[in-house]
């Protein structure tokens, strides 16, 4: 019985030792499961966590430039881009705006920076930064040599428009083919490069950059700790509410003819930690003006769009000298921007005209779109409202909703001026001055403002530091291209320094990773 009594004894002993081990197992269960609820709630481990030296977001010419110059230095760095694939806008663009260049000075073509600049900053009405663009202009030529040093190929030098100033350097392959060599550049050199990721918040630490939050496709988080972040996502021409609120445009009226996607990301990150909004000016790269439905370069863009018919706004009335389209396009942009709505007139004896010899302004090899009329009619099959047609001026305004006796007045006034051969009220090109005549139809294509990308953006210094309310530098951010501010004032300078966009995003994007190096010391 003792016997029975003992090992019954030694069996609790034992049971007991087993629950308390298993409870002290569990407590430390507990208290890993603790750590990692607590880590999640920080979003640092909602997912992967990667480490780096910089973070660059957006693989368009500023991002794929800033990886691969920082690369050069001896910097680790992650590209993230939220798109399958690399490029963005850069990817359909077509020159560098740069001055004194190689192949400038192969040409014989040299430009006094300060003369450039003081031209540049009249344009602008002294809004753009005159500090940066003279950065700018600076480096441009050395930028130019080391897209070269990299296998950027170049086809040619030329201006465009009535601009006199040869600073459009046309990439052999089209920015296609740029965008292509630096990523390529980038992914020898090491460069991680992650697509179908987007960049959602950035990490502070101590008021310093200390990584970002993204996201990928497929929903799943990525945390990466870096003490510098690059912003280069191109802008917010993609994104309606911001348009409204930063450009004043209603987002109805205008046709964003880049790559979808620019939604404003980098700018709105920056701005959730204090970043500066006083660049937000809503700068846009204006083009001209597009049929809603109808493609960028397409028979109908073409030939109506690109066409400096008469124009009227939603008053009835001409608001400028049509032709401005084909001399600065920015200027034009900007015209048609304080327009509530914009009409091209044209009576159908014109239109049979063009069709039959050639459009006003040649926007193909022989000047002829011969499938106008059956595209137009393709075209109205599927957008019922943006092309108006009246057997006379009076029926068009009713339709139009316009009053009609300015209408009559305006149309009337400038069949006088183009039988006279002189604009009397814009002084536009005799060329150009093709009367819709007395006699109808008349057709009445609705105009939306077309453009290609936003150029204002965040407050940043001459290294592309981006700036707080205060004007004090937020350390370990920057900000290039679409997502810097203080390049153009209210327009693009096209007519100026044609490309400078461009040459803006890759010279950015180096300012910033040569400044992170000097940041991180390395």
């Amino acid at each position: 019985m003792n016997k029975i009594f003992s090992g019954n004894k030694t069996l609790k002993v034992i049971t007991m030792m087993f629950l308390m081990i298993t409870m002290l197992l569990q407590g430390c269960s507990d208290s890993s499961s603790s750590s990692t609820k607590s880590e999640k709630s920080s979003g640092e481990a909602n997912g992967k966590t990667m480490s780096t030296d910089v973070v660059v977001v957006g693989s368009g010419s500023t991002g794929v430039s800033a990886a691969v110059q920082a690369k050069q230095l001896g910097l680790n760095v992650i590209m993230i881009e939220k798109n399958p694939g690399l490029g963005g806008t850069s990817a359909v663009t077509e020159g560098y705006g740069g001055i004194n260049t190689e192949l400038q000075t192969q040409q014989g073509i040299h430009y006094d920076v300060k003369d450039v600049l003081l031209q540049a900053e009249g344009y602008h009405h002294w809004f753009a930064d005159a500090n940066l663009l003279k950065k700018f202009y600076e480096n441009s030529g050395e930028t130019f040599s080391w897209l070269q040093s990299l296998g950027v190929k170049f086809s040619g030098l030329r201006n465009l428009g009535a601009n006199k100033l040869n600073t459009w350097h046309l990439y052999d392959g089209g920015g296609k083919a740029l965008t292509e060599t630096l990523a390529e550049n980038a992914k020898k050199m090491g460069v991680e490069i992650l697509t179908d990721t987007s960049g959602k918040e950035l990490i502070m630490k101590d008021g310093k950059v200390a990584g970002i939050k993204a996201t990928h496709s497929d929903g799943s988080s990525l945390t990466i700790k870096a003490p510098v972040v690059i912003l280069a996502t191109g802008g917010y021409s993609d994104n309606p509410e911001m348009l409204e609120k930063y450009a004043k445009v209603n987002a109805d009226n205008v046709i964003d003819a880049g790559i979808p996607g620019r939604t404003g990301d980098g700018i709105n990150m920056a701005l959730k930690v204090g970043a500066s909004d006083k660049n937000l000016k809503g700068g846009l790269m204006a083009f001209g003006a597009m049929m809603k439905g109808a493609p960028y370069g397409g028979t109908l863009h073409n030939a109506i769009g690109r066409q400096p018919l008469l124009r009227i706004n939603q008053d009835g009335m001409r608001f400028t000298d049509e032709s401005l389209l084909a001399r600065d396009w920015g200027a034009y942009g900007a015209a048609h921007r304080l327009q509530g709505t914009v009409y091209q007139i044209a009576s159908k004896a014109n239109l049979d005209n063009f069709v039959q010899n050639k459009f006003p302004r040649d926007m193909t090899p022989e000047g002829k779109i011969p499938t106008f009329f059956e595209d137009l009619d393709k075209y109205m099959k599927k957008e019922k409202t943006h092309v108006v047609i009246a057997d006379t001026i009076e029926e068009l305004a009713s339709k139009l909703n316009m009053n009609e006796e300015q209408l009559k007045a305006t149309v009337d006034q400038y069949n006088a001026d183009c039988q006279a051969g002189v604009d009397s009220q814009f002084g536009k090109d005799p060329k150009f001055l093709i009367a819709p005549g007395e006699n109808g139809p008349y057709y009445a294509f609705k105009l939306d403002l077309g453009y290609y990308a936003t150029t204002d953006g965040l407050a940043i210094t001459t290294d592309a530091q981006v700036l707080d309310m205060k004007g004090k530098v937020i350390p370990g951010l920057y900000a290039g291209g679409g997502d810097a501010g203080g390049l153009n004032g209210e327009s693009y300078d096209v007519s100026l320094v044609p490309g400078s966009q461009q040459g803006w995003a890759v010279n950015s994007g180096r300012f910033a990773a040569k400044h992170a190096a000097v940041y991180l010391k390395k």
